[in-house]
């Protein structure tokens, strides 16, 4: 698969030099790193919703430009937005950003996952937008008959099918009305998000077992090792639904949904074939239960590697507290994940980074580039188009970040 770094002039940059990419085509797949409204010295720019929003797509288009794609190409699209004191409520939040959004999105859209978070990189931020695009292959939308709707009228459709690659956009516990289904029940909407999830695969004649990346945001209030229980019993839930073996994992507890009593949100990215292979390497850290989840999978020269935690292998976090340590851990474990598959960090073409963050008199920025400093020393010279994003939690008291990453081995 050919691969090319996608890096406009003019373009947005970051705080401090890094060797990450704005973007990377490979072959008909396009992926566009988390786009903020900010100028070349990682400022941000525009104090309101509509405003970051407009710079955030004009950013996107100028990435899909270079890459020989356009907005019609996108299939998927991830909307990080900030939930704070200080913000309007979640589902104002979201319908300004699509009013914005239908500006440059025709029918069918892509799919979509809106994820509350807690901040950004940059104070000031308001939310970040990543995306993958399909050029020139044969895709088609999934949106099964009576599945459930947004409730807004926008152009977002429910799944994408681009050749044998099948994208589910976030799965959420909604009528076809657009109204909440089972409000503040936990167990029942993450069954009501499978079996949503089931029928958008089934669209595209696949099926769970199809699935090789499951990403679950949740919200969840409680501490101490009540985080644990919650996602132990959150995870009996979901294996219910899960093959075994099942997709690499990647789980973050968020602010707040754009319903109230809204409680649980699945995506993921599924392959029709059995051509694929299992990434467990051996020794590596792993999870509180016996579950059926992957560290990664590897189809074809793809690579999928699963959220990265540091922790051993009773899923106890290592380095309570020091984001240093975690996220060293995070990065040697990806790396043991990507060599099991024959790759490495030279490879990686999209990077997601959850990081939780604990001021301690530090500014945003100041943690970023604390946490940064880290990362960089993985970054090969021309680096991942990434995401990174503030979140609530993980499923283990004190962990402090998560990792996932998408390779694409040879050039």
């Amino acid at each position: 698969m050919s691969k090319r770094r996608i890096m406009p002039a003019g373009h947005w940059d970051w705080s401090m030099p890094v060797t990450l990419s704005q973007g990377w085509r490979l072959g008909d797949l396009v992926v566009v790193g988390g786009q903020i409204s900010a100028d070349e010295k990682g400022r941000t720019v525009g104090g309101d919703l509509e405003t970051q929003t407009r710079n955030i797509m004009e950013f996107i288009g100028r990435v899909l430009h270079e890459a020989g794609a356009d907005f019609g190409d996108v299939v998927k699209q991830n909307v990080y937005y900030v939930v704070d004191a200080d913000s309007p409520p979640a589902d104002e939040i979201v319908r300004r950003i699509d009013a914005v959004q239908s500006e440059y999105f025709g029918a069918p859209g892509p799919v979509t996952t809106e994820t509350p978070v807690s901040g950004l990189a940059y104070e000031g931020l308001l939310l970040e937008i990543d995306a993958f695009a399909v050029v020139g292959a044969e895709k088609r939308p999934l949106s099964p008959e009576g599945h459930w709707a947004r409730g807004n009228g926008h152009a977002h459709v429910h799944g994408w099918q681009a050749g044998d690659w099948v994208f589910v956009g976030g799965q959420r516990s909604l009528d076809a009305d657009g109204a909440l289904r089972d409000g503040g029940d936990i167990a029942a909407q993450t069954r009501n998000c499978f079996a949503g999830m089931a029928a958008v695969l089934a669209e595209a004649g696949a099926s769970m077992e199809d699935l090789l990346r499951l990403n679950t945001y949740y919200r969840h209030a409680g501490a101490g090792a009540d985080v644990t229980g919650f996602w132990e019993a959150l995870t009996r839930v979901r294996m219910e639904h899960l093959p075994n073996p099942g997709p690499a994992g990647t789980g973050l507890r968020v602010k707040d949904f754009s319903h109230e009593g809204e409680l649980i949100q699945l995506e993921g990215i599924a392959h029709l074939g059995t051509d694929r292979r299992r990434i467990m390497p051996a020794g590596h850290w792993d999870w509180s239960m016996p579950v059926p989840f992957s560290q990664g999978w590897r189809v074809g020269d793809v690579v999928f590697a699963g959220g990265q935690i540091s922790a051993d292998r009773a899923g106890r976090t290592i380095g309570a507290g020091d984001i240093a340590v975690q996220t060293e851990n995070v990065f040697e474990s990806l790396i043991a994940v990507l060599r099991e598959a024959g790759a490495e960090m030279s490879d990686v073409v999209k990077l997601n980074t959850y990081y939780q963050y604990d001021d301690g008199g530090a500014s945003p920025t100041d943690y970023w580039e604390k946490m940064t400093e880290v990362r960089r020393r993985y970054f090969p010279p021309l680096g991942p188009a990434a995401t990174a994003v503030r979140v609530d939690g993980y499923a283990f008291e004190d962990l402090l970040i998560e990792v996932e990453a998408i390779a694409v081995v040879g050039k």
